[in-house]
């Protein structure tokens, strides 16, 4: 075997092989299982033969617990098999976060590793879904059904909203590529105060506490680093307005939890919607469970319909791009 190999799960072979096959390149596929490493055909790899080049990881080893025969756990054995690998140069991941151990280690070993956006279309429409939930109280009107209620109430538009959005990367541009057909206004915070076309106006990280007083939603859309930790605590939320919504769809550090539920538990008018927590899954005797003013799910806003073909997609334009020698588009430094 002298082509270039890469090295990807079993599973995902049969649903990419024909634009693999397309690609102007010579490449040889080595399809992963937990029990071992095979040739498309079937063939067994010898020893001295293995040497990929190129991991990609797929949503497919990540979601659902179990999902056509795989286990989250071969997310775990699968990324110990490239850093095992003395020979991978670049790793595909089907995220947009790096934070994951897992991720990490493959980082720490010296590994050439890109991320994904592939989630970020449905993070956005999670995000979109959620607000306007909350915001057009679906909860009670499907009470009211239930009840064999005829209740004819008004109800509160997001026209006209003042949306914050914190960490205006590619998710948050995402996010605000759909509100602002609504009529929201979208103020966009992130490191660089550059003007963007998707943003009403933009302002510094360290600004934030100048807009929070009259937004009425602010989502949390910023990676989790050193800087972000922590970010929204109980200064931050005591910032916040009285009816507005906390959207964290970034990542749990993000928020102090017990600052949080602090704000929640006073006579404030303040709702959270949260998909991320500092430890997943989240504990049952947690008081985010039932809490009356929160809303949440469990990690799942980039887990829409669409996340597959997009990773797909993602994987093989940048696998083309590293054969060609060209730059990477998606690529963390």
């Amino acid at each position: 075997m002298s082509k270039r190999q890469v090295l990807i799960p079993s599973i995902v072979f049969d649903r990419i092989r024909s634009r693999l096959e397309a690609l102007p390149h010579e490449i040889d596929v080595l399809c992963w299982t937990s029990s071992g490493v095979q040739l498309p055909d079937g063939s067994p790899v010898e020893t001295t033969d293995y040497k990929p080049e190129i991991a990609w990881i797929p949503i497919d080893l990540l979601f659902a617990g179990t999902s056509n025969g795989m286990t989250v756990s071969e997310f775990l054995l699968f990324t110990e098999a490239i850093t095992d690998s003395a020979t991978i140069k670049w790793v595909q991941s089907c995220l947009a976060g790096a934070d994951a151990p897992p991720l990490q280690k493959i980082i720490s070993a010296g590994i050439r590793f890109s991320n994904s956006d592939s989630p970020n279309a449905g993070v956005a429409e999670y995000t979109m879904a959620a607000i306007m939930n909350v915001v057009h109280d679906w909860e009670e009107r499907i009470n009211n059904q239930r009840k064999g209620e005829w209740i004819q109430k008004g109800w509160t538009e997001i026209n006209g909203n003042t949306w914050l959005i914190v960490g205006f990367g590619s998710i948050g541009r995402e996010i605000a590529k759909r509100a602002k057909p609504f009529g929201v206004e979208v103020v966009g915070a992130r490191r660089s105060p550059a003007a963007d076309p998707l943003a009403d106006r933009m302002v510094t990280m360290s600004s934030i506490h100048e807009v929070l007083p009259s937004a009425d939603v602010v989502v949390v859309a910023c990676p989790l680093t050193d800087e972000t930790r922590g970010l929204i605590d109980k200064d931050f939320l005591s910032s916040m307005g009285d009816g507005s919504i906390l959207v964290n769809v970034s990542r749990g550090p993000v928020v102090n939890t017990r600052d949080l539920l602090e704000a929640l538990n006073s006579d404030r008018d303040l709702k959270a919607i949260l998909d991320v927590f500092d430890v997943e899954p989240l504990e049952p005797s947690s008081p985010l469970w039932n809490h009356r003013k929160v809303t949440l799910t469990s990690h799942i806003a980039g887990a829409g319909s669409g996340i597959t073909k997009r990773g797909d997609d993602v994987f093989l334009e940048q696998l083309n791009a590293y054969l060609s020698g060209d730059d990477l588009r998606l690529e963390l430094r």
